[in-house]
């Protein structure tokens, strides 16, 4: 009878030593997955921050990169519209230079195609022609377009040319409708009084030429 309850006593404390030992088993092997863990997790962090930055720096490196692209074009857009200007300006002057050389040879071909037949000391006179508008109003303004009209008269009462012609005097010839000039050549020194007449919308017409000694 004893022996019976020695066996069942040493059976059940090897089942109790039995169940500790897988307990401490799992225990122990709980804390190692547990540690194998928190240093997987730590590793994946620290990799996953050094390739946040490492994508950052790419990112702060692309936008200056694109900062200094973007400066680039607009330095070379500014300088460009200045180019734009200066030429622009150029083509500007360089036409208004033309549009004066044309207007000027024009009214010279105007002038040379409006004076009217005759002339010269011995005549006949016919009128020259005028821009004006009636009514007219005598001008002895020099620069006029009535003191042009007049002394275009004169050089073709006299057959002087005008750059080789000297205005001695130009004036009233008595009436509202009549003006005297005196005038010399340059070329040859001989010396004319010349009366004029204002014709309505025809311009002034030399009536007489007498040298003058």
């Amino acid at each position: 009878m004893k022996r019976n309850q020695r066996y069942e006593s040493r059976l059940e404390k090897r089942k109790q030593n039995r169940f500790l030992n897988i307990a401490i088993g799992l225990v122990v092997l709980l804390i190692v997955v547990v540690a194998f863990n928190l240093f997987s997790g730590d590793e994946n962090e620290t990799a996953s921050t050094n390739k946040s930055n490492s994508e950052q720096n790419e990112n702060n490196e692309n936008n200056e990169s694109n900062n200094s692209s973007i400066e680039m074009e607009s330095d070379d857009s500014k300088s460009k519209p200045d180019n734009e200007d200066s030429e622009s300006q150029d083509k500007e002057e360089t036409a208004e230079d033309q549009d004066k050389a044309d207007e000027e040879t024009t009214e010279e071909e105007k002038t040379e195609s409006e004076t009217p037949e005759g002339g010269g000391p011995e005549g006949p006179w016919q009128p020259i022609g005028t821009s004006q508008t009636e009514p007219h109003t005598k001008t002895y303004d020099d620069g006029s377009q009535d003191w042009n009209e007049m002394v275009q008269a004169l050089s073709y009462a006299t057959s002087i040319p005008q750059d080789q012609m000297t205005i001695f005097w130009l004036g009233n010839g008595g009436g509202p409708d009549l003006s005297k000039g005196t005038v010399q050549s340059k070329a040859d020194g001989k010396k004319y009084d010349v009366m004029l007449q204002w014709v309505p919308e025809k311009g002034w017409q030399p009536t007489s030429v007498t040298p003058v000694q």
